[in-house]
């Protein structure tokens, strides 16, 4: 409904105050909207919806509800779980037995999401955050029926099977357009989102949450303005008014309801939504029960308007509308971009969540770590992906700004402690040794995948062990088998690098053993490496510049003066941020963006043995004092892993920086790794959805023609294709391209942080071969490379 495309169907000229010439049905529904943290402390907000819930229950139940029609009486809708559970950690056994009372009445609904999520959360997980509500659902006999989201743009594709598993039907979204929008350009469409496995859920696609209260129908408090439809200016004080009766209501709906109907909407009805204030974190009211009344006895003949659950709202959606289309995918989220504002805490949360896993995977039947540890771990997980970052005001330096933002860093920070402890426990229980004055040359790799690996296994030493293992050493296998190894230096000691192959969840005993010093010689070639997957080419000007696959002989680099892993800066000068949001459907203006390509400044070899070769390729680029790019090649294996290690400047213009990958494959396109499938980017979401930026899990395939090839993104989610789309608002792609990895952002104004500056370290995996020309073998393989062997020293 913005500029830059977001809602064409609803652009129209203005619309003079004109009353509709339907007979029309609005329904209200009231909900406080979640946001964890925003409007203050996270442990303050848990505390108001704590009372939120406790106010909810008792004006559902109030005496003044016999008194009520059911057109008028109070209803709530929980929008998460997570605002139950705050009331019933302390909630009297009268009171929960009150809860349940307005739930069976049908006066205050419970919904599926434990609150709303970001897209960092991978299936497993999303799976994990609806099953709060419905074990609740279960025990106590309450339907759970709908999902209801507030503010997010979107959901992974695997939301969609999440929701089907336990039984919802139904999903109701209220769309904050703030950076972003709805699918298919507009709001009020409703449609079947059919699911990876084919299940569909009914969606109502809404206008922004706090609708109602701009239409003047919640009573108290609330802004006198535009309602946020393009083409329609009611004017108004823009001040806040006490609604105390349905004048303002009658300046408002009237002239809203004919401007849909000059602007094409079909229905004779619509959902609003609304809370007892025009804020975040907001009080329920009873007020508008009042106002209702007012309109109905005024007006109800014209326009009837009830109070209203998401359940009822979709059983007269359901009823009375046949023809609702279907469609299939991704339901890209605007807003997935914020997490590179905080790219270490980010990068922290992804270890986590790996870590996790690795717990899981090794102790699957929970022998050492029991389940409630592993759900205090997804608790917290959850928490650091929940859609809200920071304070309101991103650039305040107030104390109050600080806590918001690091008791979210708090969340990530918690999850990998909680999972790295587990994870000592279970390697413990899989052969770690305690940490002696004098610890064996002793070691176990152990494979958590359910497939065979051939893999790089790095065996430490620490620093006062160097005098031991200095000169010649070997790799040893239980059978005697000795592997070809090489000394890496490390933070502190030594690694000693080998190749072995491993079973299917199998372990290998190694132990390091004096041998003779090795007789490896590195080559002369200083421009360039080869081994039996690649030859691989460098310049002094843009790194490297080649990359030749060995069975096919194709070149993977596309041609151009971008190098493999070269960083590339965007910078928006005295850009606006609000200016480019379209804030309430307002149109954007765009800032004009300066990009730079990193310049290749020197590259040097400072490694080479047996077993790998590493070389460090140093770039200039504004917004950094350094981007260095460390490249190992292994001589035998397929794989090839870069880091890219950054000191980000303090920038206050909107900027990001990016590491590319010009990677190019005949009849190549990308297929993205995301919870429950993977897409093809334009090819696999729901029609004008967000195509500037995509929030990746393991990474991304290129499956071409001849090859396919992997790259496994360990640190940053977030990527884009084809070119850098910052503020493009693309609803429409190409999955094909340069791959731009997102390293770090500061575009947003509020919620996010304002300054990335720092020193980070981001972790890729290259793999390119002919068997990869599959999308599911690809992508397998991706998902792979994120979960190397661990070692124990006994």
């Amino acid at each position: 409904m913005a500029a830059a495309g977001l809602a064409p169907a609803l652009e129209a000229r203005a619309t003079s105050l004109a009353n509709p010439s339907r007979k029309w049905k609005v329904f209200v529904a009231q909900n406080a909207h979640i946001d964890l943290g925003y409007t203050d402390r996270q442990e303050v907000i848990a505390d108001y919806h704590r009372g939120f819930i406790r106010q909810a229950v008792e004006l559902a139940l109030a005496p003044a509800q016999k008194t009520r029609a059911r057109e008028c009486q109070f209803k709530f809708t929980c929008e998460g779980f997570w605002s139950l559970e705050q009331f019933l950690g302390r909630a009297t056994p009268a009171q929960q037995a009150d809860l349940l009372c307005a739930m069976q009445a049908g006066l205050f609904e419970l919904t599926a999401f434990y609150f709303h999520l970001t897209e960092l959360l991978d299936m497993e997980l999303l799976r994990r955050s609806v099953a709060p509500a419905a074990d609740f659902a279960r025990r106590h006999g309450i339907p759970l029926q709908v999902a209801a989201a507030f503010d997010i743009n979107g959901f992974s594709w695997g939301m969609a099977d999440v929701l089907s598993e336990i039984g919802v039907r139904f999903l109701a979204t209220n769309i904050n357009p703030h950076h972003g929008g709805p699918p298919f350009g507009r709001p009020l469409v409703p449609f079947y989102w059919e699911s990876p496995k084919g299940k569909r859920i009914l969606v109502w696609n809404g206008m922004t949450y706090h609708f109602a209260n701009l239409l003047g129908l919640m009573g108290g408090l609330n802004p006198d303005g535009n309602p946020g439809i393009p083409g329609l200016d009611l004017g108004g004080t823009r001040r806040f008014v006490d609604v105390a009766d349905i004048s303002l209501a009658e300046r408002k709906l009237f002239p809203v309801l004919a401007h849909l109907e000059e602007t094409g909407y079909p229905y004779d009805f619509i959902l609003v939504c609304g809370s007892g204030l025009y804020t975040d974190n907001s009080p329920p009211t009873d007020r508008y029960c009042e106002i209702i009344r007012q309109w109905n006895a005024k007006h109800g003949d014209k326009i009837r308007i009830e109070t209203t659950t998401f359940g009822d709202f979709f059983a007269h959606l359901a009823k009375n509308v046949s023809d609702i289309p279907v469609h299939r995918g991704e339901w890209t989220d605007w807003w997935s971009d914020g997490v590179a504002a905080t790219p270490l805490d980010t990068l922290i949360f992804r270890n986590a969540q790996r870590a996790r896993h690795l717990v899981t995977m090794l102790d699957p039947g929970h022998r050492v770590v029991s389940p409630e540890r592993v759900q205090e771990m997804d608790r917290k997980l959850m928490l650091y992906a929940e859609h809200t970052f920071g304070y309101s005001r991103t650039s305040s330096a107030s104390l109050l700004t600080h806590q918001v933002f690091l008791r979210k860093t708090q969340h990530a920070v918690a999850a990998d402690e909680l999972a790295g402890q587990a994870l000592i426990d279970v390697l413990h229980s899989r052969g770690e040794g305690e940490f002696t004055a004098r610890r064996p040359f002793e070691f176990k790799v152990i494979n958590p995948l359910d497939r065979a690996v051939k893999t790089a296994v790095f065996l430490p030493a620490d620093y006062w062990e160097g005098t031991i293992i200095d000169g010649g050493i070997g790799v040893v296998d239980d059978s005697g088998k000795t592997y070809p190894c090489q000394t890496e230096q490390s933070p502190r000691g030594r690694l000693i690098a080998a190749v072995v192959g491993l079973e299917a969840k199998g372990e290998k005993p190694l132990r390091i053993t004096r041998a003779e010093p090795s007789s490896f010689q590195a080559g002369d070639e200083e421009q360039g490496f080869r081994n039996d997957f690649y030859r691989a080419g460098w310049n002094a000007e843009q790194g490297i510049f080649s990359l030749v696959e060995a069975a096919t002989g194709k070149e993977l680099i596309a041609p151009g003066d971008i190098g493999l892993g070269c960083p590339v800066y965007q910078i928006f000068p005295g850009a606006e941020r609000g200016a480019a949001a379209g804030a309430l459907y307002r149109p954007r203006k765009i800032p004009r963006g300066e990009t730079t390509v990193g310049r290749c400044r020197q590259v040097k070899r400072v490694s080479a043995g047996p077993v790998l070769e590493r070389w460090e390729i140093e770039y200039d680029v504004p917004g950094a004092t350094a981007y260095v790019l460390t490249v190992t090649f292994y001589r035998d294996l397929p794989q090839i892993e870069l880091v890219a290690r950054v000191i980000k400047t303090d920038v206050r213009d909107p900027e990001g920086m990016y590491a590319a990958f010009p990677v190019t494959a005949s009849g190549g396109v990308w297929h993205l790794d995301k919870p429950g499938a993977a897409i093809r980017p334009g090819l696999d979401q729901l029609p004008k959805t967000c195509c500037d930026y995509y929030a990746v899990q393991s990474g991304a395939a290129l499956v071409g023609n001849e090859l396919g090839m992997t790259l496994t993104t360990l640190d940053a989610p977030l990527v884009q294709l084809g070119q850098l789309r910052l503020w493009t608002y693309s609803t429409a792609i190409e999955p094909t391209g340069t791959l731009y990895s997102w390293l770090t952002n500061n575009k947003w104004e509020t919620n996010f942080k304002i300054s990335c500056a720092g020193s980070y370290e981001f972790r890729y995996i290259l793999h390119a071969a002919p068997a990869l020309a599959r999308a599911e073998t690809a992508l397998d393989q991706c998902r792979a490379h994120s979960y190397p062997p661990l070692v124990v020293r006994k």
